[in-house]
């Protein structure tokens, strides 16, 4: 663990990063530019890219590269925020397991997590701080090589997918601050709530 002092001392950069958000079918892109400094986070720019998948991806891929180059950030590899739905999120409690066996201890309960066979999922998770909890999140392979495609044919270099608790998790401690105990975020799509 970074202590927190220094943690904020160290959030300097830039990020591009892509949410996937809307009905199964339909979704749209929000697309946002951050620029972080120890002072606090900025953002730089946004826009929505309604219904996606339904558009050629050269089109929304050479608005996207424009997008950066105005913001000088050509450069930068977005993170994609995974639509709720497509991603199953739990917590592990595993209390007096090691670091160096967790990675063991939470692969041998992944299969207990989810519906699917276990050739078809990915999976990643993360240690929450100060406690013996893990948080896992499972997606089917297929979703993960959907959208990777449709963002290679977009030409938009792609760092990695992560899903909406991950994230709002990470913010809330970007700064090395702790968030207050009792922090409530959702979002509302007009056919479902996200609490």
């Amino acid at each position: 663990m970074i202590p927190a002092g220094l943690r904020k001392l160290l959030a300097i950069g830039s990020g591009a990063g892509f949410e996937i958000v809307g009905p199964r079918g339909s979704e749209s892109l929000r697309v946002s530019a951050v620029r972080v400094r120890p002072t606090g986070a900025r953002i730089l720019g946004a826009f929505t890219i309604e219904d996606f998948e339904h558009q050629p991806a050269a089109a929304w891929g050479a608005d996207y590269a424009a997008f950066l180059g105005k913001l000088g950030m050509r450069h930068v590899a977005a993170t994609v925020v995974l639509p709720r739905h497509e991603v199953i999120v739990r917590q592990l409690s595993l209390p007096g397991i090691s670091g160096k066996d967790l990675a063991g201890a939470v692969g041998y309960q992944v299969d207990s997590l989810h519906p699917y066979s276990e050739q078809d999922v990915l999976s990643s998770w993360s240690r929450l701080e100060d406690n013996s909890t893990v948080l896992v999140a499972i997606v089917r392979a297929e979703i993960i090589q959907r959208y990777a495609t449709l963002f290679a044919e977009a030409g938009i270099k792609i760092a990695g997918f992560t899903c909406s608790a991950a994230v709002i998790y990470s913010a809330l401690r970007m700064f090395g601050a702790k968030p207050p105990a009792e922090v409530l975020a959702y979002e509302s799509d007009g056919t479902s709530v996200e609490v």
